[in-house]
């Protein structure tokens, strides 16, 4: 059970707490895996022109966009609509609302929209671009193609599971590759005279753990590099002993490792496992990387957020380190403005059958968005003046 102690004001929301569960009902009800997000994009689209949001408008990834307000500074509330596969189905059970997105990420999105909605009357000055991001989860799409239509702010937020009382300011890199061993087939009955593909490519994953460990296993998790074996597929081109065999990897690369070093790692392994396994073709593939990002921690954008925070909660806030990534790391890598990342939800649910998320919880990260952006675009008239 929750103890969330709302500081609430009688003016705070114009749109309910019914109002509210009920538009992010109806997004979890819209399934939309990474690269199936056409109904989710209309949907939106459409919600953004109902609630009074101006500029509505797509890109050529599918990315939704909608404004609010005009003026300094430009504040991107940037959110993802897409989802990792396994569909949920929607339920609202007691205080809770289930269904896949709930958590990662579209509570965030939808609070975004809600707040940045019920604001839009309120802010004399500012400009609010709520940017519904696509394929967060698979190719990062979505925010690449934001980064090419040139949006000018002064601010970033992003929508991710921190935690009603948590602001988001590190995540690792990654790097995504493949590799293919290939042996020389033959019977199987002669298997003790040849090399098997899937035996020598486990002996390489092996190897390229032990370099990842070289680097550091006796830091705290999030410093460490973190290889994981995420795909395995292998064939058998005679029908005999098996002499192809593709992984792919996953590689968590913390702020001291860009990817290029990271890159370099499994390189090195591979070069090691050549010296004594030279009738073992091997073939190496970078499908995708992105850097690891730490944001400043004492911009006014941080101590926005950390005032909505507790006047929302009363109670305190703290930074967190994330060991996966997020498309802030993108973002903040390119355009160099103060980035956080903020989001209701425990982060542990994230791609889990048992996705859910809190409804008073929920509620709660509309007023601290609203509160951070109203904190924000004062200090930030102070700064300037």
């Amino acid at each position: 059970m929750l103890n969330i102690r709302l500081q609430r004001t009688p003016s705070e929301f114009i749109m309910d707490f019914e109002n509210s569960v009920q538009m992010l009902q109806e997004m979890l009800e819209i399934y939309s895996p990474s690269g199936k997000e056409r109904e989710m994009a209309l949907y939106l689209k459409d919600k953004l022109v109902e609630v009074g949001f101006e500029s509505v408008r797509t890109d050529d990834a599918g990315n939704v966009y909608g404004e609010v307000g005009s003026g300094s500074p430009s504040i991107l509330l940037c959110g993802h609509m897409d989802t990792v596969v396994g569909l949920i189905p929607v339920k609202r059970k007691d205080n809770w609302l289930y269904g896949r997105g709930s958590v990662d990420a579209k509570s965030s999105l939808a609070a975004m929209i809600i707040a940045s909605s019920n604001l839009k009357s309120n802010i004399k000055d500012g400009r609010l671009i709520v940017a519904s991001v696509v394929e967060e989860e698979r190719s990062s799409k979505g925010i690449r193609q934001l980064l090419r239509e040139n949006i000018n702010v002064d601010y970033a937020i992003f929508g991710e599971p921190s935690g009603l009382n948590n602001i988001t300011f590190a995540y690792k890199g990654r790097v995504t590759t493949r590799i293919k061993c290939q042996t020389v087939s033959g019977h199987v009955g002669a298997s003790h005279l040849l090399d098997n593909a899937i035996e020598k490519t486990f002996e390489l994953w092996n190897n390229i753990k032990v370099e990842c460990k070289k680097e550091g296993e006796d830091k705290e998790f999030f410093s460490i590099i973190t290889p994981c074996l995420v795909g395995i597929h292998s064939r058998r081109t005679c029908g005999g002993v098996p002499d192809v065999c593709l992984i792919d990897i996953d590689l968590r690369l913390p702020p001291s490792v860009n990817t290029e070093a990271g890159i370099k790692i499994i390189k090195k392994a591979i070069e090691k496992f050549r010296i004594y396994n030279s009738k073992t073709s091997i073939a190496f593939l970078v499908i995708d990387k992105v850097e690891p990002f730490v944001a400043e921690k004492g911009t006014i954008l941080m101590k926005a957020l950390g005032r909505a925070i507790v006047e929302t909660t009363g109670g305190t806030f703290r930074f967190l380190k994330k060991t996966g990534t997020g498309d802030m790391n993108i973002f903040g890598s390119e355009v160099k403005v103060p980035v956080a990342t903020y989001g209701p939800g425990d982060s542990r649910l994230s791609h889990t059958k048992k996705e859910r998320i809190n409804l008073t919880e929920f509620q709660a990260s509309i007023q601290v968005y609203q509160k951070a952006i109203k904190h924000l675009i004062t200090w930030h008239k102070q700064v300037e003046e």
